[in-house]
């Protein structure tokens, strides 16, 4: 077998990272898949995927992520790790997501996490062939299920209490994405819609609006969980500083805050009036939306106006 073919087989735990990173990307992006299906492939995804691809960056070298030369607590410890770099991995991504015109959403979520993983994997394949062979990682594809089986069912007394804490670490944090992505960020939606032909349509919304001048804005609220959503909208025109993919919020000014009540599996649309006070082009109308008692948004959405002098 040739040194590159070597390298190849001996990364298959990489390129499996990567496939199952694709995978992901698919279920987030593509429409209308069951809630189920995105809780089964993603939240494993999101809990191990990116964070084993770190390790494998940091430590290309076999035993490193433990003292003992031991091979079942060492693929135990880089599992045990890899929950952990998943967590560093989901908070760069969102504290990065933050700052951008995308903000904190499945999509964008589900793309920086792929670009992380990718970015990753690429850096511990770049890192690992710069190891001895001797004392690199290597997995071959018919290991991955031999190391799999090895982490559960280790008879070393580490490699067991290692694969508990990892379970009970894993199983914990999978009943909190769970919890909180079927109770308010799955399934509670923001929208702007305008009227044509009597009708609500997205995109519709007025773009041109004049100061002193009051502007119709209808905004929407949907539930599709098993729970009502109580909390308020505050709207505001904005005036912001576009550089690249980043956008900074120079000044705002509130135009809009009602409160609305929105039973399950229903919609709630509010009809309102903004006026503006100052002119600007563009200028970011942007609603966020507050559940009772918090004070950080649980859904943004904005749309760009032309607000003309009088």
């Amino acid at each position: 077998m040739s040194e590159s073919s070597q390298e190849r087989t001996g990364n298959a735990d990489l390129w499996a990272s990567g496939v199952v990173a694709l995978g992901a990307l698919a279920v987030a992006l593509v429409p209308g898949v069951p809630p189920l299906v995105g809780l089964v492939v993603g939240v494993p995804f999101v809990l191990l995927v990116p964070g084993y691809a770190l390790v494998a960056a940091v430590f290309p070298r076999a035993g490193e992520t433990t003292p003992w030369d031991e091979r079942r607590v060492f693929w135990t410890s880089r599992l045990a790790l890899s929950v952990g770099g998943s967590v560093v991995a989901v908070g760069a991504v969102a504290g990065a997501l933050d700052f951008t015109v995308w903000g904190f959403a499945r999509e964008p979520v589900a793309v920086g996490l792929v670009a992380f993983t990718v970015v990753a994997a690429a850096v511990a394949r770049f890192r690992r062939a710069r190891v001895p062979a001797a004392a690199r990682v290597t997995v071959t594809p018919g290991a991955v299920g031999t190391r799999l089986r090895s982490v559960a069912v280790g008879d070393g007394v580490a490699g067991a209490a290692l694969t508990v804490v990892v379970l009970v670490a894993a199983v914990g944090a999978a009943g909190v994405v769970a919890e909180e992505a079927t109770s308010t960020a799955e399934t509670t939606e923001l929208f702007v819609v305008g009227e044509v032909d009597g009708e609500r349509v997205a995109g519709a919304h007025p773009t041109n609006l004049t100061v002193g001048r009051p502007a119709d804005v209808t905004v929407g609220v949907g539930v599709s969980g098993p729970d009502s959503f109580d909390g308020t909208v505050v709207g505001h025109l904005e005036r912001a500083a576009v550089e690249g993919d980043t956008v900074r919020v120079t000044r705002r000014w509130e135009v809009a805050r009602f409160g609305v009540s929105v039973e399950p599996g229903d919609r709630s649309l509010v009809e309102h009036t903004v006026t503006p006070r100052r002119p600007g082009d563009p200028l970011r109308l942007t609603y966020r939306l507050y559940p009772d008692g918090a004070d950080r948004p649980l859904r943004e959405v904005h749309v760009w106006v032309a607000v003309a002098p009088t």
